[in-house]
């Protein structure tokens, strides 16, 4: 098997079995023949042993053995040790970060935040990444790993906190403000499908704290990205969904009927292996 479908495996897999893939991943290290291939490998391997499974030490001995596989790349050398320095805070070593260089310590803390909402601490989750946020507030250089562990910690904070039965007021401030900064963030580190999907993610966010009339706008920026530049139907769904379901808690029946109408179109354009990813959603625009 090649490096690329390995890590694609993986990551289809491991929501599923964590361990499974965390076995995989500690016998496919002679993989990792080349520099390039140590960040993604590092990453995955952080996310599984963290979120997943919480094997803080057991993850960053597998990371230690990279070192040798990163030597002469900065990069990658970086990725390394910041995911060791991830699992070993995470796991409760808070002089973890100290050797890190600034923005690498401020992607750590955004990786632990998302490890810690994944495992639903959410005092920790929200701390850790209030504390990267603050961080960063000075600027952060370009290209920085950063900007990057930033927008995928908001999204995963605020997708985290939406699915909590209850929130507490603070919860559901923090959820917003995850959702706006991922926004932010993914606006500097992505493309325009991680934009829309953050715009996705904040009216979500929004109509889960009862800001339903916000919800309806991020949604329809969500999907004024998606027209300007031709996005598929799975990216078209989603953005049509989450207006469907704003649409209905404004209490607009007629809107919310033509946008569920436009998602079940979106819907029966999917390909089979891409509605199985948005049977939930569409069971949810019939709920009432």
């Amino acid at each position: 098997m090649s490096f690329d479908a390995f890590v694609d495996a993986a990551w289809t897999d491991h929501a599923d079995d964590a361990a499974g893939v965390a076995s995989r991943l500690e016998s496919s290290l002679a993989l990792v023949d080349a520099p390039a291939r140590v960040t993604p490998y590092a990453r995955l391997a952080t996310h599984v042993f963290g979120e997943h499974l919480g094997e803080w030490g057991r993850g960053a001995r597998l990371l230690a053995h990279l070192r040798e596989r990163a030597r002469g790349d900065e990069a990658a050398a970086r990725a390394v040790e910041r995911g060791i320095a991830t699992l070993g805070y995470a796991g409760g070593d808070p002089k973890a970060l100290e050797a890190l260089a600034a923005d690498d310590r401020i992607a750590a803390l955004a990786a632990a935040s998302s490890a810690f909402a994944g495992r639903r601490d959410f005092a920790r989750a929200i701390e850790t990444y209030d504390d990267a946020v603050a961080k960063a507030a000075a600027g952060l250089p370009d290209g920085s790993p950063a900007i990057r562990a930033l927008a995928v910690g908001g999204n995963n904070l605020a997708a985290a906190l939406e699915c909590e039965a209850a929130l507490t007021e603070l919860e559901a401030t923090k959820m917003i403000a995850a959702a706006e900064l991922g926004l932010k963030y993914w606006t500097l580190a992505g493309t325009w499908l991680e934009q829309e999907r953050a715009l996705s993610r904040l009216s979500c966010s929004l109509r889960r704290a009862g800001r339903a009339r916000e919800a309806v706008e991020a949604a329809k920026r969500c999907l004024a990205v998606c027209e300007a530049n031709d996005a598929p139907a799975f990216e078209r769904f989603f953005g049509t969904a989450a207006l469907a379901r704003a649409q209905r808690d404004m209490g607009d029946r007629a809107a919310c009927e033509r946008s569920r109408d436009a998602a079940r179109a979106h819907f029966d354009r999917l390909a089979d292996d891409e509605r199985s990813a948005c049977e939930d959603e569409l069971r949810a625009l019939d709920d009432r």
